[in-house]
């Protein structure tokens, strides 16, 4: 206490040197709701704005108001915003003297704590013995200390008691209460679309009967679906029952996230080509109408705000999008980076041991979801070319449990020890496998969007840490031959599918830079590089064949997304630049005759693959045509010949006899529109697959092809599978402002026994 005087305290606790100059707060002269609303005020009493709305009895100004300025109740909307005024005010006051690092020295505390509590000394006769209530506080800062009078704290909290109790009054049952119209409040009015406040009862209409919700929920808890580890099924179950008890008390963000869950199980049922609960119509209207409901609901509730289950469901919302299309959407990576942001603003990315307030629950549930959101975040990122929102340095959440959503729930007070994930597999195990890999997949793609050229012992430090992260793959998810797997479950097939393709992806990505460097130091990664590539088209013929009728994985024949698409593309490219460059070496060559042929086969059999497939998206209409240029390059024949026999429509061999029954040229027409528009897939109605691919734009792959020495593969990730590619498939339903408001859609309404028909706009 070397800085204390030597006689008595300083009644300003400081050398009033040492203080800093005390700066006049700013007086406000607009009325609340105009400073509210960042609208110029008139400073009249009550002021045109308010006037104009209609609030004039609600006018109110803080300090000095102009004259005639009137009382009002603790029923004003705008009191709390004067009360907060005022707290602001003297915080500031007290604020001012604040310094850069100082420590509070409280007297109502024992002395026993000498490195942080003193207790006030006597001074003469003013020596009382004083309540608890009258003591003061010190504030140590690095100039000195000061004394702060306890009657100016007391003023702050009788402030914060007096908002609390008017909160509580009038706090709304609706715990997403969104009291001002969207547009007039301070969120951008682009993000919450301009569009009217609706009512839940407005919302709920389109609710189908419990029977048919039933159905549809059941059916989406009991997929595969990655996304569903972020919901905690047996609390969903209790808030899915109190939903049906009392609609009108669950909030506008659950709806939404239950209008999200009956999308995505619509979405299921017609991947799987399973028929929907026989009440419902067109399917393809209801996953429309559930999907825009949900994002009518998440934009009533201001997405932009902290709340409960917000994260949730726009993260659901936004695998929802990501579902709409077979391509890849620049849109959802939009999506996607909102749903971060908000995370990041309620505390996701903090593990939850920083929160002691946090329930056991909520806390496990928070690293469940970050975990996929990171997971996403890279994959997505990467998929259309843009650099992740999440960098590791700015989180230290924990990896979630491997627990079942029955060993803890609301009451649990501390959460039980998480199996080995070599034990029993849970709900977890999967992602916990993913997230360790993708965390190296995103050191990589991090390097590949650097304008800097890592050095080349930091690419082999990234290559070790892939591995260890693959060794550490349970043995359940490891990679077997197709031939051993004829007892697996369909969807374990497909995940470790999933994993494998993704650590292939990690190593291609990582050492693709070195591949066309001359000398033996990078002989390594070249070899890394082909061996990736291959055993990427490998595992894509294997699905591809068991995929087709009677295979093992026929049941998952539509759940081939996007992803798989663009690493098919790399892969080939990777092989094509290997040949390119074999054949500019001349009698130099690397490839042994076999592995030469071997590596044609197999990029041939890929474009077979495609060519089959590319009635179903865009991508792959896109995937073939990239195809079909890398291999003009590896025979040496011309593109336009390519080209030309790609945009043939071939009639499928085994309906040449009904085509050819045809009795008249219209009903050969109206056959060639059919097979055209179904083509493999159910979905055709739902995915809009009539977009022409691009060739021009594609004819980079050649021109790298050309000079392999000096290809550029951030180019690539932009113009060959990156925003370029994405960016043609776009639907912008979620800002509803921007095709119109919710009151300009066409709903389909749902009454008990079945549903009415609307047209849907």
């Amino acid at each position: 206490m070397s800085d204390l005087p030597g006689n008595s305290l300083d009644p300003l606790g400081a050398d009033p040197s040492t203080l800093a100059p005390k700066k006049r707060t700013r007086v406000q002269f607009s009325c609340t709701a105009c400073r509210f609303r960042k609208l110029k005020c008139d400073r009249s009493y009550p002021c045109t704005n308010c006037k104009k709305r209609g609030e004039a009895g609600t006018c109110t100004y803080v300090g000095r108001g102009p004259r005639g300025k009137a009382q009002h109740g603790r029923s004003s909307p705008t009191l709390v915003q004067d009360r907060l005024q005022h707290l602001e005010n003297l915080v500031l006051s007290l604020s001012q003297k604040k310094g850069p690092s100082e420590s509070v020295i409280d007297f109502n505390t024992s002395s026993s704590d000498a490195t942080s509590y003193v207790t006030p000394p006597s001074v003469g006769d003013r020596e009382t013995k004083s309540s608890p209530t009258d003591t003061g506080t010190l504030v140590v800062k690095d100039e000195g200390i000061s004394y702060i009078d306890s009657a100016d704290w007391r003023a702050v909290l009788e402030e914060i008691n007096g908002v609390k109790e008017y909160i509580a009054e009038h706090e709304d049952s609706d715990e997403e209460g969104f009291e001002d119209v969207l547009g007039e409040g301070p969120s951008p009015a682009l993000l919450l679309g301009m569009s009217r406040p609706v009512t839940k009862e407005e919302v709920l209409v389109d609710i189908p009967p419990r029977p048919v919700a039933d159905r549809l929920v059941s059916r989406f808890l009991k997929t595969t679906e990655p996304a569903l580890v972020s919901l905690h099924i047996p609390t969903f179950q209790r808030e899915y029952d109190r939903f049906w008890n009392n609609p009108y008390s669950m909030s506008f963000t659950w709806i939404a996230l239950l209008y999200d869950i009956l999308a995505l199980s619509v979405s299921w049922y017609r991947r799987c080509e399973q028929a929907l609960p026989s009440e419902m119509l067109d399917p393809t209207i209801a996953w429309d109408i559930f999907r825009k409901r949900a994002a009518q609901c998440l934009v009533q509730a201001n997405y932009l705000t902290p709340g409960r289950y917000k994260c949730e469901a726009l993260f659901m919302h936004a695998i929802c999008e990501f579902y709409r299309s077979q391509d890849a959407q620049v849109g959802v990576s939009y999506l996607l980076t909102m749903t971060i942001r908000l995370a990041m603003r309620m505390g996701y990315h903090r593990d939850a041991r920083h929160y002691p307030t946090l329930s056991a629950l909520d806390g496990e549930m928070r690293r469940r979801l970050w975990a996929l959101l990171c997971q996403l975040d890279i994959l997505i990122s990467f998929q259309v070319g843009l650099p992740r929102t999440i960098q590791p340095w700015q989180f230290d959440t924990e990896l979630p449990s491997n627990l079942h959503d029955t060993e803890f729930d609301e009451n649990t007070v501390q959460l039980p020890q998480g199996r080995s994930d070599e034990g029993e597999v849970t709900a977890c195990t999967y992602s916990r496998a993913k997230s360790r890999i993708m965390t190296v997949f995103g050191q990589a793609v991090d390097l590949a969007y650097s304008r800097e050229t890592a050095p080349y012992d930091e690419i082999l430090a990234i290559d070790r840490r892939l591995e260890e992260a693959h060794n550490l793959l349970p043995t359940t998810f490891r990679i077997q031959p197709i031939a051993q797997c004829i007892a697996l479950p369909t969807s374990l097939i497909m995940r470790r599918y999933s994993l494998e393709l993704l650590y292939q992806k990690s190593r291609v990505v990582l050492h693709r830079r070195y591949m066309a460097e001359p000398g033996n130091k990078y002989a390594y990664s070249r070899s890394v590089c082909l061996a990736a590539a291959r055993e990427t088209l490998r595992h894509h013929s294997d699905i591809w064949n068991e995929s087709l009728p009677g295979g093992q994985l026929y049941a998952e024949r539509f759940f081939v997304n996007s992803f798989q698409n663009t690493d098919c593309i790399l892969s080939a490219m990777i092989l094509c630049l290997e040949l390119s460059q074999d054949n500019e070496r001349g009698g130099a060559s690397r490839l042994g005759a076999q592995e030469r042929t071997d590596l044609i086969s197999l990029l041939e059999t890929t474009h077979r693959i495609f060519k089959e497939a590319r009635r179903r998206s865009v991508d792959t209409q896109r995937a073939f045509a990239a195809l079909t240029i890398m291999l003009s390059q590896v025979h040496g024949t011309t593109i336009d010949s390519l080209v030309a026999k790609t945009e043939e429509q071939e009639i499928p061999m085994e309906d040449q006899v009904t085509f050819q029954l045809a009795s008249t040229t219209m009903d050969q027409e109206q056959y060639l529109m059919h097979t055209t528009a179904s083509a493999d897939d159910m979905e055709a109605a739902m995915y809009n697959t009539d977009s022409t691919p691009s060739y021009s734009s594609l004819e980079v792959i050649g021109d790298m092809l050309s000079t392999p020495a000096q290809i550029d593969w951030r180019l690539y990730d932009s113009r060959v599978s990156g925003y370029a590619a994405a960016a043609n498939n776009q639907d912008n339903s979620w800002f509803l402002g921007v095709q119109g408001s919710p009151s300009d859609m066409d709903f389909m309404a749902f009454p008990q026994a079945e549903y009415s028909t609307h047209t849907n706009s």
